[in-house]
């Protein structure tokens, strides 16, 4: 049984990593899935998954959030119950005393928080990197990075794309993917690019779109929410990440699985996947516009530079292999005596 605690509606990463997850879980032979998620997230719940309804928005503390999440987690009887997020534990966590000492209580960190202490009482944590992993130490964890399914290049091109954003297709494309939240510092970007020989393109939606908007130069574009974004992923220069606070980016992975190369601020997941070079040690906004001329410069060496980690995600990161991995480390804390 997988726990996903989002209020919901919105569908960021973890909500996709673990709707994935439970899906590549629920092919593997002898494996029966189920998800306890909140009602809007029925529209990402694969058929394979039963999903049990919850309403989500509500305190971890609230009593009957959690007498329905002990009722849920009764009819299911599972062998292991697996948390997706800080909350999820949480309310895991609280519901330990009464929950079957058989089974095994498992969470996954999907970002870097100041308080673990639900985390503690799991009988085993997984992160998605391994900064989650040194922030949340003493506590023991397993890094199992996120995956992604493998997506094949499209029909668009630069140059349609470029000519229905009315931008000039001639100039190198840069991209910045995800929601438009304080902690992805997207402004970081917009104050670096001005001036800078390159089209920047946002594309996502979120509570800071009036304000980037307002502060974009006049070669940054705000496309707003997209379909298409793997598509782009094929005929962008490069991907930037500016945020201040991540988990590891699944936009960052699926950049790299198109060949797209990827320069991004030392957060986690970019941290174990690219070479220092294509780290943003300093976001200032002169410095930064440097690194990014610098890069501009030099396409085809960056290209060239990443195509290791384009490789690594392609042979390593598909959703499948991050669920056998998952898989495989279930049966290990199955077989594990209950003192251990």
């Amino acid at each position: 049984m997988l726990i996903l605690a989002s209020s919901g509606p919105t569908v960021g990463g973890m909500e996709r990593q673990a709707s994935q997850q439970a899906e590549a879980l629920s092919k593997i032979p002898n494996t029966e899935v189920s998800m306890v998620a909140a009602g809007c997230f029925e529209k990402i719940m694969p058929p394979s998954v039963f999903h049990y309804p919850l309403t989500m928005n509500r305190s971890r503390r609230n009593l009957f959030l959690l007498a329905a999440l002990f009722k849920d987690i009764k009819k299911c009887s599972p062998d292991i119950i697996h948390a997706h997020g800080h909350k999820a534990a949480s309310l895991l966590s609280s519901l330990k005393p009464f929950i079957n000492k058989q089974i095994k209580l498992v969470a996954t960190a999907h970002n870097v928080k100041r308080n673990n202490k639900a985390l503690v009482n799991m009988d085993e944590v997984f992160v998605v990197s391994k900064g989650i992993a040194e922030a949340i130490s003493p506590i023991n964890s397993h890094v199992v990075l996120n995956g992604i399914k493998n997506h094949q290049a499209g029909k668009l091109s630069k140059t349609s794309f470029c000519e229905s954003m009315h931008i000039d297709p001639s100039l190198p494309l840069i991209l910045g993917v995800g929601r438009l939240v304080p902690t992805k510092r997207f402004e970081y970007l917009l104050k670096a690019a001005e001036g800078l020989k390159a089209n920047i393109v946002l594309c996502g939606d979120g509570p800071e779109y009036s304000k980037l908007k307002k502060s974009a130069p006049s070669n940054c574009t705000l496309a707003g929410h997209r379909t298409d974004i793997r598509d782009l992923l094929f005929i962008a220069d490069f991907m930037v990440i500016s945020a201040d606070r991540d988990g590891f980016s699944l936009a960052l992975i699926e950049a790299l699985q198109s060949g797209l190369p990827v320069l991004s601020t030392a957060v986690p997941g970019a941290q174990d996947l690219l070479p220092e070079s294509c780290l943003i040690r300093n976001t200032e906004k002169t410095t930064f516009h440097h690194f990014l001329c610098e890069h501009i410069k030099h396409l085809e060496q960056l290209r060239l530079l990443q195509q290791p980690m384009f490789e690594f995600v392609r042979n390593e990161l598909h959703i499948s292999q991050v669920a056998e991995r998952t898989h495989a480390l279930y049966q290990q804390f199955l077989e594990k005596p209950n003192n251990q």
